[in-house]
């Protein structure tokens, strides 16, 4: 139950390292820390995961402070206020990772409930430089956003450093309202 009037940001984050080495010539998976890799491991390649599932809901009158972001992985920042949601209208959000605009990121737009429907009505958009998105929703109701941004230097087949790759990924379901 809330207890103080407010917006929520209700989230489950997740960090995690995983891997694959070489060891007597065989392919091996690992998950945790680098103490995991045995001595005599070669190929080794390591991933760093940053995982979050969010949605918001207030309870009286709207708050900003649940909406600032922690500088740690990729998250959404609302422009909009998510209790000013409101179908047929352009609502605004900013994506950052690790605290610093995610340019270019590429981020699903779903309307809920098109399980079973021919076209799913999937709307594929990409940030600006700042990270910036506008998304317009054609109906009232629940829509589900997506979003990741992995890979590099430490990945498999990346490049030759020995760096750990980063994967962030980012979800959330937000609710437009009727006009």
């Amino acid at each position: 139950p809330l207890k103080q009037q407010g917006t929520y940001r209700i989230a489950i984050a997740s960090e995690g390292m995983s891997g694959v080495y070489t060891l007597n010539g065989e392919r091996k998976r690992f998950r945790g820390g680098a103490d995991q890799v045995p001595a005599g491991a070669t190929d080794v390649r390591v991933t760093q995961n940053a995982n979050r599932v969010e949605t918001f809901v207030t309870l009286g009158a709207p708050t900003e402070t649940a909406l600032q972001p922690t500088g740690q992985g990729l998250e959404l920042v609302p422009i909009t206020h998510p209790n000013d949601l409101v179908a047929g209208e352009p609502a605004q959000v900013r994506f950052l990772i690790d605290g610093q605009p995610a340019a270019g990121l590429e981020v699903e737009f779903v309307e809920g409930g098109t399980r079973y429907r021919d076209d799913a009505g999937i709307q594929n958009l990409t940030t600006d430089s700042e990270g910036v998105l506008t998304l317009t929703a054609a109906e009232p109701g629940m829509y589900y956003l997506e979003a990741s941004r992995g890979g590099g230097e430490g990945a498999p087949g990346g490049g030759e450093s020995d760096a750990p790759s980063r994967v962030a990924s980012y979800t959330a379901v937000l609710e437009f309202l009727p006009l």
